[in-house]
């Protein structure tokens, strides 16, 4: 009536004559880090069309995001982990370490490439479902943020297009987030692609009132390098991430500011002109200045001072007035000792016509020889 159950062994030795072996995977570690099997839909894969797995997938990296983020001690180390993905992204953006702090080996970057990359995917299912509605409005600011911590424009750049010139003529977007989102795009195209007048263009469309914003774009287009270090300052992370691309050009123009101003400078005070610490400075843009007892010495001076430059110029004008003098008296010596000398005298019969020229002898008609004197 009722089949006999196998029985189960209990004891260790019958689990071992059964071949069973412990598990070696490791329980302890997350495995929130992995990234979902998904493919994107530019490529053919169509399954994050759909509304409900694009939710799944959604709150799926917000989770892995918020895990790696969090598991850094301090905001330095995070930072630098940032800045080693901006590295290898192909960004512009220079890290603040200093030779000395710097790793010997980079971190590891994995981990938010992977989550960059699912980024993307769900970008491109949103798209390819035309989903407007407040989750979509939700993804997009969440991807902008998190991209611009990382420094990736691939990633941000178009979320905020789509969100500004899409999305909101059809889910409007609040003041705010207008404000914030043509700051963001208008920091953008003045430090990534110096596009002035397309980040102003966006600043009269979308009436944006950030005066940070604006002051920084108008320290990029006048030059004031000054300006642009005090306002990165007073901007919040996203911003001053965005004026990060725009850091290595403000620090070249300073530079030739500054060579082309002093003969020596304080070491101090060329770091605060350019941010960076001297030895850094050299390394990076390959300098050629010296320093000397707490100086950048950019023009060496003449041996003697100012007053031996002038009159060694002093010095030199006189001797070119002395060889103009020298010539024009040369010339008219010339003038002076030329002498006209007098006419050879003609030839008669071969002989000079003077008085003393050899007698010869002539035969007059009537046959008597005579000597004739010329």
């Amino acid at each position: 009536m009722f089949k006999r159950q196998a029985q189960t062994p209990t004891s260790s030795a019958s689990i071992s004559q059964m071949g069973m072996t412990r598990s070696t995977k490791d329980w302890n570690k997350s495995t929130a880090s992995k990234p979902v099997e998904y493919g994107l839909a530019s490529k053919g894969d169509n399954r994050l069309a759909d509304y409900k797995t694009q939710e799944n997938f959604f709150h799926s990296i917000q989770t892995r995001y918020l895990t790696h983020i969090g598991s850094y001690p301090s905001v330095p180390a995070l930072d630098e982990q940032l800045a080693a993905l901006s590295i290898a992204s192909n960004n512009t953006f220079t890290p603040s370490l200093t030779s000395a702090t710097a790793p010997s080996l980079p971190p590891d970057t994995t981990i938010l490439q992977n989550i960059l990359m699912d980024m993307r995917k769900l970008r491109e299912g949103l798209l390819a479902s035309n989903r407007l509605d407040d989750f979509a409005k939700s993804a997009y600011l969440f991807i902008t943020r998190a991209a611009i911590l990382m420094s990736h424009p691939e990633s941000y750049f178009p979320s905020i297009r789509h969100l500004l010139y899409v999305l909101h003529n059809h889910n409007p977007l609040s003041n705010p987030e207008i404000n914030e989102l043509a700051g963001y795009l208008m920091l953008h195209l003045a430090c990534s692609t110096n596009s002035y007048h397309d980040a102003y263009e966006i600043k009269q469309r979308f009436k944006l009132r950030d005066h940070r914003v604006e002051t920084a774009v108008r320290a990029l287009v006048t030059g004031d390098y000054w300006l642009f270090w005090s306002t990165k300052k007073l901007v919040d992370g996203y911003k001053s991430k965005i004026m990060d691309r725009a850091v290595k050009d403000v620090r070249k123009h300073a530079l030739k500011c500054v060579g082309s101003a002093y003969l020596s400078v304080d070491v101090g005070f060329l770091e605060v002109c350019t941010e960076r610490e001297w030895e850094v400075l050299r390394e990076e843009f390959g300098i050629a200045w010296e320093e000397e007892a707490g100086k950048v010495v950019i023009k060496r001076r003449p041996v003697g001072g100012a007053r031996a430059l002038a009159a060694k110029k002093e010095s030199e004008k006189k001797e070119t007035a002395t060889k103009e003098v020298k010539k024009e008296i040369t010339k008219d010596v010339k003038k002076e000792v030329t002498v006209e000398l007098p006419a050879k005298p003609k030839t008669v019969g071969g002989l000079s016509a003077s008085r003393w020229a050899t007698p010869r002898k002539e035969e007059n008609k009537s046959g008597e020889n005579w000597t004739q004197w010329g």
